[in-house]
């Protein structure tokens, strides 16, 4: 799961750089959930029950509490939620490149967070 999360924020670059910023934001989301659920499962050993709210399974994983607000805006850019009442053309018109460049930021500190926790783990 962390090579996946680590694999998907490498995506999400890429996207931005062609201008993809709604899948920006949905690989964002990924990597957020692949990031926790390394977590839950070192810690657990077992995955955690998921049903896209990101905050939620943030408090699973023990995230400190500063994580937790991004998680939940990160939550709102899964396509379950993200894309029920609109089509990926429009997606992508309503995510701007601030947008996508903030919920990269986001990501990328559930990566921070995470990577010590998960590779310590591994040593």
């Amino acid at each position: 799961m962390w090579g996946e999360a680590a694999q998907d924020m490498v995506s999400a670059g890429l996207a931005f750089a062609v201008g993809n910023f709604y899948n920006v934001a949905d690989l964002s989301n990924q990597v957020a959930e692949k990031a926790l659920q390394a977590v839950y499962v070192l810690n657990h050993d077992a995955r955690a029950s998921y049903d896209h709210n990101l905050r939620a399974l943030g408090e699973l994983a023990q995230a400190p509490p500063d994580l937790l607000d991004d998680l939940a805006t990160l939550s709102t850019y899964h396509p379950s939620m993200f894309l029920a009442d609109r089509t990926l053309e429009e997606a992508d018109d309503e995510v701007a490149p601030e947008t996508a460049e903030y919920l990269m930021r986001m990501a990328r500190g559930v990566l921070r967070w995470a990577r010590p926790l998960v590779l310590g783990a591994a040593g």
